[in-house]
Parts: structure tokens; sequence; C-alpha cells
């Protein structure tokens, strides 16, 4: 049997397939395109209600009947966590039998509390309780990377997400490398520099400057900044595992091939590329396009801060350019389902009454 794009290259290169905000059917699509992983976000539940929207609202009612006091938020953690649970079951195997090395699923706490290093631990801690394959998902910002340092501490898997800037990439390792030092074990540990939604942000600014700039080039600033945070990690031998995020095309996964990363990807993307069933070649090493770091540079702020010829310091990372554009499109989704639980409320005392 012919094996497919994904096969191969988890057979010839060290690279690995995640999937992203799955339903029940690709879940399994994925497993069996040999993903080793899962990556859920905030607005995962929003996304859901919209795909899976029986499913969602079974787990809201049961949040909503296991919860009734509880404020409208703690339901939306336990919505998340249920969804969450649900991927860490069918995964658990693929855990079991790296050894715990691969096999984990993420989850992330509200984006309205991303301020809050207090709240973002305290989510985290509560996600931890799910499985021992799950894994909490933190911000690259001040207080995300406080919350950070305590999990490192308790030793749970971490990931490092809104990943944008070689700075944030270096500041969150260095931190990684001061707790491990002191409590001598290193948990598992991965950063997500995000691809494609990179790219999403710099054609708002051009939109919103007026700056004229080669469409490709925008498609491919986020695979020029990983390809860069990869080799920052190999020059400094840092333990951290790149999982390549907020992929958009095709090249935010056939363009980071070849080393020993993983990059997440929604199934609509893999069945894309199983459609092309491209060579498997290593790209990850290999030089941009001419110009197009060039042009990234000479025509975008915030693409110089990212690639790090102008500093960008821990305070400023939480107001970095594509963090809140990232973020934003969390809060909508995490929104809709807090309403849904609203409703849902509602629903279940009209019929106690």
């Amino acid at each position: 049997m012919t094996e497919s794009y994904f096969q191969r290259v988890a057979t010839s290169t060290p690279t690995r397939l995640w999937i992203n905000n799955p339903t029940a059917v690709e879940i399994g699509a994925g497993l069996a395109q040999g993903a080793v992983g899962c990556t859920t976000n905030p607005s995962y539940g929003g996304n859901l209600l919209k795909r899976e929207p029986e499913y969602v609202r079974g787990v809201i009612a049961a949040s909503v009947a296991a919860l009734p006091g509880a404020d409208v938020a703690q339901v939306a953690e336990n919505v998340q966590e249920r969804l969450v649970d649900r991927i860490t079951e069918r995964f658990a195997d693929v855990h079991q039998r790296s050894g715990g090395l691969a096999g984990y699923v993420s989850i992330q706490g509200s984006p309205l509390e991303d301020h809050d290093a207090d709240a973002i631990l305290r989510a985290a801690r509560a996600a931890t309780h799910i499985a021992p394959n799950a894994a909490v998902k933190v911000p690259a910002t001040a207080p995300g990377l406080l919350a950070l340092e305590q999990l490192v501490e308790d030793g749970w898997p971490t990931i490092v997400t809104e990943v944008f800037s070689v700075a944030q990439l270096i500041e969150a390792n260095e931190r990684y490398l001061k707790v491990t030092a002191r409590t001598g074990e290193r948990s598992p540990f991965f950063m997500s520099p995000i691809t494609g939604i990179l790219g999403d942000h710099l054609r708002k600014v051009a939109a919103r400057d007026a700056i004229a700039a080669d469409p490709r080039t925008l498609q491919l600033a986020g695979v020029a900044l990983a390809r860069r945070c990869y080799g920052v990690v190999v020059e400094r031998a840092y333990p951290v595992t790149l999982l390549f995020g907020g992929a958009r095309s095709i090249d935010d996964f056939t363009g980071l091939v070849g080393g020993p990363t993983a990059s997440t990807i929604n199934y609509s993307t893999v069945e894309e590329i199983l459609a092309l069933d491209p060579p498997v070649e290593t790209t990850i090493e290999e030089s941009m396009p001419a110009g197009v770091v060039e042009e990234l540079l000479a025509k975008f702020p915030d693409f110089r801060q990212a690639w790090g010829d102008v500093p960008l310091t821990l305070e400023d990372f939480e107001e970095f350019g594509p963090v809140p554009h990232f973020r934003g499109s969390f809060v909508g989704a995490w929104e809709a389902m807090l309403t849904a639980i609203r409703e849902a409320r509602v629903g279940a005392a009209t019929m106690a009454s």
C-alpha cells in the first residue's frame, strides 16, 4: 500500500504531525495519518458549536448540571476540559507507546484572563487533572511566562504559544532552563511559533498603512520566522520541541520539514496536502526565496522586532502587534461559548419549573 505524504514524512524525517481543533471524525483521521499530538485553543468550543453542535450542546448541558452554582466562566472551563478529555482518550495509546514523549493534547484557558498570571496558572493547574497526556498551554507574555515558571517547577508538560518573535523564544527557554537547573528535572516543553497568523497580521497592517507588499512574501513571513527560531534553538541547544502552529497554507507544514519539530494544522489543511501529494523535502534549514526577508524587514517594523533587528522587551510581548491580533481571534468564540452556557442554564431552569 502506498504511503501518504504524512506517513512518508514520519518514516523519513524526525518531523511530526499534530492536529488542531478537531471534530471526532478528524481525531481518527489525524491518527490514521500518523498524528502524534493535538492542539486546542480557547476558540475550540465555539468552533465546535458550529461543526458538532449537538455534541457540544450535550457537553454544555452536562457541565451546567454538574456546576449549578458556578460562575459562567468556570462552566466554560469545565466544558473545555470535557472537550479536551475526549481527545486525550484517543491519543492515550500514542502517549503510552512513546513512553510519555508524544500523544499530548493541549488546553488553554480563557483569553479574557490572559493578562492575569494567577488566572492563567489556576486554569492550567485545573486542566492538568484531565489526563496524563494533557499539556497546558500558556501565552508567551509576561503573565504567561510567570505561570510557565511555576508549571515547570511542578513538572507539568507545557506548551508556550503566541510566539511571534525570537525575543519571546529566548525569554521562555531561558526561564525553562533556570527552573530546571534548580529542580534537576526537565518536563516535556514545547513552544509554538505561529506561522500563518503572522502573515494575517502583516496583511492587516499593509491594508491599514497602505503598504504595497508581495502577497507571496506575506504568506511566507511566518515560515521565515519559524526557520529563524529553529536556527536559534539549534545554535543554543535549547531543550524544547518547536511546535509550529497557526497554519494558513500548506507552506506552514511543507516549508518546515526535516528537523525534530512538529507542526499542528487543521484537518482541512491535511486534506489539501494529501490531495497535492508533494514529495517529501527537507526544507527547515533552507534559505528563504530571494527578497522575502529583505522586503519584510524593509516594510514592516513588527517584522523587524520579530526577527530581532529591533529590541522587543518582556514588557512589550503582550501588546506586540501579532499577539493581540491572535488573541482577538479567540475572544469571539469564547464569548459564543459563554452565551451558549447562559442559554442552557435558562433552558434547564425553565424545564425545572
